[in-house]
């Protein structure tokens, strides 16, 4: 089999699902764990990286300034390229602060989110600013204390926010607003794209309801209610061909089906709620954090089946951490830094080994390019670690 790599360029890696086709060998690693190649400080936030063509994007707030960063690292060496700066708050409201939204490279094009809602196009290889948006200014729809939390979604000429009621999407060349869908309501995840009619559409978890809409116009399609009080909805919608699955802490998970043209809520259960970390869904399992009704039990990691919602296993050990798939393998962050390798299926859990890589508070998904692993904590630290060996599957 052919050695090769694959980029992460935007969030939730090249199919935006949290998989990618790379495989990593934990056999291979040191005693001590996987080699570490580099670090760097990037400042205090919770964006993740992306990596493409060679280079690596993040965001931070260096030194808890009310300035953000947008980093051009080498991703070989760690070197920066080019940085760029913004006025943006930090605002450490129940959480360290600094930026949210991750970076998104699309062809020459870097797309980010400086908070609260500042959108940017810049080249990806100079960093050369061609548009800035403040969507916040123009638009005048509410925003949280935290900003426009989720990554920008670009599909075709569409540059989509989880901003608005229930979304906003601007003109990918110029940043001019293409539709909006009104002013009312704050959710902090990423849409997702179906297919309705034969038309594309865009799926959005907006305050209380998941809301179908038109790509082309924006024009509501259809929602449903989600929701129980709290309504902080964080966790992305994953689609698998006609239904849908939405996951809060507050109300769990709830699959819905839309083949007719129509939601139909197919299950409802509290068996899984995730909260910082989107679940991954493959081959008809969701592998997720629960966060949910955990006085008793504690977070647990839950193997759960797409049709059913019935839990097919629970493994704890990771607290509020995060995830991403290589091959037959899951690699888990936990929120204290520590990364598990385990051969995983819907039959068990299988660990194979736990290291501690980094320390601090981890709540930032890791991503896998080209055989390297880079985690970050909230404080702004940034390893690069050899986990090889990056064969395509």
């Amino acid at each position: 089999m052919a050695v090769s790599g694959a980029d992460w360029p935007k969030w939730r890696g090249p199919n935006g699902n949290g998989i990618t086709s790379e495989t990593v060998d934990p056999a291979g690693w040191d005693k001590e764990g996987p080699r570490r190649l580099w670090k760097a400080k990037v400042g205090v936030g919770y964006a993740s990286a992306v990596v493409s063509q060679g280079r690596l994007y993040t965001l931070g707030n260096v030194d808890k300034s009310d300035v953000a960063t947008l980093w051009c690292l080498d991703a070989e060496t760690g070197t920066n390229l080019w940085q760029r700066t913004w006025p943006s708050e930090l605002k450490p409201v129940m959480y360290d602060g600094g930026p949210n939204a991750t970076p998104v490279v699309d062809g020459d094009r870097l797309f980010a989110v400086i908070k609260p809602a500042r959108v940017v196009c810049l080249e990806a290889a100079t960093g050369k600013v061609i548009w800035e948006k403040d969507v916040q200014a123009e638009l005048q729809a509410d925003v949280s204390d935290w900003g426009i939390v989720g990554s920008p979604l670009i599909v075709d000429s569409h540059v989509i926010l989880n901003y608005g009621s229930n979304g906003t999407a601007l003109d990918k060349a110029t940043g001019e607003v293409k539709w909006s869908t009104g002013k009312r309501g704050n959710s902090y995840n990423v849409p997702a794209m179906a297919q309705l009619g034969g038309e594309p559409a865009v799926m959005v978890l907006a305050t209380n309801a998941l809301v179908a809409l038109t790509l082309k116009d924006g024009k509501e399609q259809w929602r449903t209610p989600f929701g129980r009080g709290y309504f902080c909805h964080a966790t992305d919608p994953l689609v698998r061909g006609d239904s849908v699955l939405i996951s809060s802490a507050d109300a769990g998970s709830e699959l819905v089906r839309f083949k007719d043209g129509q939601p139909t809520v197919v299950w409802t259960n509290r068996l899984l709620g995730t909260f910082t970390s989107t679940a991954i869904e493959k081959d008809g399992f969701v592998y997720g954090i629960n966060l949910c009704d955990t006085k008793q039990s504690g977070a647990e990691l839950k193997c759960v089946e797409w049709e059913t919602g019935r839990v097919r296993w629970a493994e704890k050990g990771f607290g509020q951490g995060t995830s991403l798939n290589a091959g037959d393998k899951l690699l888990m962050l936990s929120d204290k830094g520590e990364l598990t390798a385990a051969r995983f299926s819907p039959e068990k859990f299988e660990l194979l080994r736990r290291d501690q890589v980094i320390g601090g508070t981890c709540w930032t998904p890791p991503i896998l390019a080209n055989g390297r692993l880079y985690v970050r904590n909230s404080a702004g630290e940034l390893v690069c670690l050899e986990v090889g060996p990056n064969r395509a599957i």
